[in-house]
Formats: structure tokens, sequence, C-alpha cells
């Protein structure tokens, strides 16, 4: 898991300080799922260019008397977690994360998004 990149598969919206995601694709789809901190941290990172080690190793800093025992396991259980509920990929190389996954999804105008989907493969 360490040396494998991750991405968003969903796009997404902040709401009152939290995290939504609209699951359009995965096989549970549709709904929407309200993340709670660790899910939203993880999800946020998950850009295609960060490998699960690099995002363990930049959470691990932001402890300044070292990181909790079970950081990692616990990352790597929510990254599992997310790629079994089909809102998070991963992947041996790094990947670019289309412009409807990057942004939230109220600032990219629905036509465009969707031609974007189109091109893509992911709508007909």
């Amino acid at each position: 898991m360490d040396n494998l990149y991750f991405s968003r598969a969903a796009t997404w919206e902040m709401l009152d300080g939290e995290l939504h995601v609209h699951d359009s694709f995965s096989p549970r789809a549709p709904r929407v799922i309200t993340m709670e901190p660790w899910y939203a941290a993880v999800f946020h990172a998950a850009e295609g260019t960060l490998k699960v080690s690099a995002f363990v190793a930049q959470l691990a800093n932001e402890y300044e008397d070292g990181p909790p025992p079970g950081l990692r396991e616990t990352v790597h259980e929510v990254v599992r977690t997310l790629v079994g509920e089909g809102i998070l990929r991963t992947h041996e190389m790094p990947a670019h994360l289309p412009r409807y996954f990057q942004l939230q999804v109220r600032e990219t105008p629905p036509s465009l998004r969707a031609e974007l989907m189109r091109a893509d493969g992911l709508i007909k």
C-alpha cells in the first residue's frame, strides 16, 4: 500500500465545514457521503501524485511529539475503505486528476463538467 499513489474517483463539496462526496460512478451510486475528519483528510490528499507513504510522512510531521501509534495502519485502513466504497482509487504510477474531481462540484459549470466526463468516458 505504501508504494501506491491514490486519487479521487468522485466529485465533492464542502458544506458547513463538512466534506460531502457525491458518488456517481461506483456500483453503490448514486449517493452523497458526509466524511468524518480522517476520511476527509485522505480524500483531500488524493490528488493522484502523492504516494500513500508520503502522505503518512506528511501527517507524521504534523505531530510535535511524534506520530501516534498506528498512524500508518490507520491511513492504510482509510484508503482501503474509500477504495472499497468506490470513491478513491490506487495506482502504481502518478496520475492526472481530472478537473471535475480536483475542484468542488460547484466550481465547474455543470455543462463543462458533463463535457469533460463524456470526453473521459465516465458518462454518455
